[in-house]
């Protein structure tokens, strides 16, 4: 983003100047005062590119954001909101994570069983129980009700086994993970069916209500926690239904980009998500009228002087780019 790259360069500039910088073996702020003359500078630079950001934002309508269970569709000045998911999604997640919790007590444990961990077993044999009664009334189909008993009761018996016996040797622990291993793979199909299904009622009720040119320039942005996983579920859908580069394999992430679906990490506030989109574009045009290229931003500013730098200090080149594996 372009108040980061060109930011990040005023307080290296700064940290050269005398007054600055704190005296050896004291921790201090190399940042620029507000208050001082090229701090106020800085602050007038971040003034205009937010108010330059914002009429960008108004200009690149449509745009659609996915925040966890939500799809929020900004048109025409208006604010419009539908489902991205249904319950089915996370009740399928919360037990296809069962084993993963019986693991997690169970493993890396050496000698018997403490009463620290024996209480936290006996808890989570609490709750699955709790949830195995639960199951009937929520209309899962007999395919998936069956599966769903399978990991409880699987879960439950090693439980039990491992109190009994003070713990659970390392094989037993093995042979468990791995015969949780379709069903739970099944469970993980299901969930990705129904967000997409969601999504796709959803994104297709307006797109029938919106022009061809809106169609042809929608844009969309995935809220995601931080260091999200590759091959999220709402950038895959939004690329393929956007026509966009279909990111899906892990070999495959970020080889050559899109420009209309972007993720927006570590945010869950819909400002942000949406700020993000505005960023993007208008980082397109700063970098295509300064550099010539107009992803140069999409880098830190300083990255190639970073890499000539760092490739002089340490007498060594950086990687080449991996290839792309043909799958």
């Amino acid at each position: 983003m372009v108040e980061h790259a060109f930011s990040g360069a005023s307080e290296a500039s700064a940290a050269q100047a005398p007054s600055s910088v704190a005296p050896p073996g004291e921790a201090g702020s190399a940042a620029l005062d507000p208050d001082e003359p090229l701090g106020a500078l800085n602050q007038a630079f971040l003034d205009a590119y937010a108010a330059r950001r914002e009429a960008v934002l108004a200009s690149i309508e449509p745009i659609i954001a996915q925040i966890d269970d939500r799809l929020i569709l900004r048109r025409g000045g208006q604010r419009f909101e539908g489902p991205a998911r249904t319950r089915r999604y996370h009740e399928l997640k919360v037990i296809a994570h069962v084993p993963l919790a019986v693991h997690a007590l169970l493993s890396g444990r050496r000698g018997v069983l403490d009463g620290g961990a024996r209480g936290r077993l006996g808890a989570l044999r609490e709750r699955i129980t709790a949830a195995a009664g639960d199951l009937d009334g929520r209309g899962f189909t007999p395919e998936q009700l069956a599966r769903q008993r399978r990991i409880l009761d699987a879960s439950l018996a090693l439980l039990d086994e491992a109190v009994a016996a003070g713990g659970a040797a390392p094989e037993a622990l093995t042979a468990f993970s791995r015969a949780q291993t379709r069903d739970v793979l099944l469970n993980a199909e299901d969930a990705a069916r129904d967000q997409i299904e969601t999504m796709h009622a959803t994104v297709e009720g307006w797109k029938r209500q919106m022009t061809p040119e809106e169609r042809d320039r929608l844009r969309a942005v995935v809220a995601v926690s931080h260091m999200a996983r590759p091959g999220n579920v709402a950038a895959q859908y939004f690329s393929v239904t956007l026509g966009e580069t279909w990111q899906g394999r892990f070999d495959q992430e970020n080889l050559r980009p899109g420009k209309r679906v972007l993720t927006a990490e570590a945010t869950f506030d819909e400002a942000e998500a949406f700020a993000l989109l505005a960023t993007h574009a208008l980082d397109a045009g700063v970098a295509t009228r300064f550099f010539g290229e107009e992803t140069r931003l999409a880098r830190d500013i300083l990255a190639d002087a970073a890499e000539r730098i760092l490739a002089g200090m340490f007498h060594k080149e950086p990687e080449p780019p991996a290839q792309p594996v043909e799958t």
